[in-house]
């Protein structure tokens, strides 16, 4: 298996249709069975008021598959504190930030208008 128990992931739930609002889960991996993956963090959602990806305050556990299509799953280093992470938004940027440090960009547009 490529990932192992204490891996932190960032799984990105695939837009299937052109007005899917974009959904985020930050975690540690506790079990990995095969394809099937149980994983402990956060569940990050877009606040329809204002625009703003947001997390979710209380702490969930996921059971997930990698064969399933509907994910995308992005290893991060194994030293990012989940209980810290938050995703910083604004002006079409979206960055995913482990305190003062930011861990990956989550922007959807492109870069100058170049692929």
């Amino acid at each position: 298996m490529i990932l192992d128990t204490n891996d932190v992931v960032l799984i990105s739930h695939r837009r299937m249709f052109q007005h899917d609002e974009s959904r985020f889960f930050l975690g540690r991996i506790v079990v990995c069975d095969g394809a099937l993956l149980k994983v402990e963090g956060f569940s990050f959602v877009r606040d329809l008021s204002n625009g703003k990806i947001i997390r979710k305050d209380e702490k969930r556990t996921k059971i997930l598959s990698l064969a399933s299509p509907g994910y995308i799953v992005y290893e991060l280093p194994k030293d990012v504190n989940i209980d810290r992470t938050n995703i910083s938004s604004g002006e079409g940027d979206a960055f995913l930030v482990d305190g003062s440090r930011n861990l990956m960009n989550l922007s959807e547009r492109t870069h100058c208008g170049h692929f």
